[in-house]
């Protein structure tokens, strides 16, 4: 019972942060959802089992841990990718609200009849 839990609160927690505008669904979603899938696939033995053939692992627990250290090297990755938007969009910002500033000046300076 708790392992299917586990999940679902995380998942009412998501939805809440999402309501809340908190969380960008765009950008989390996908990475929850993996989450989410590989905390009801832990639950199964098969799953463990297959996942560590695969990967050539000898002690299948590993592999678990090995796929929730994928899932977050790429929510860190996409947080990077989004805070590198977010840098670039302030400097586009601030170029442009500068621009205008002189731009302002300059009217000011052109208007004003003493040439102050």
């Amino acid at each position: 019972m708790i392992k299917f839990a586990i999940p679902l609160i995380l998942l009412v927690v998501l939805i809440i942060l999402v309501r809340r505008n908190l969380l960008r669904i765009d950008h989390f979603f996908p990475l929850f959802a993996a989450i989410v899938m590989l905390g009801f696939a832990a639950n199964s033995d098969f799953f463990i089992d297959s996942l560590a053939g695969g990967l050539g692992i000898k002690y299948a627990p590993l592999a678990i841990i090995l796929l929730g250290l994928f899932i977050l090297l790429a929510l860190v990755t996409i947080l990077a990718i989004v805070v590198t938007q977010l840098r670039q969009n302030q400097i586009a910002l601030i170029r442009r609200l500068a621009q205008l500033e002189l731009d302002s000046q300059e009217l000011r300076r052109l208007d004003d009849p003493s040439g102050k």
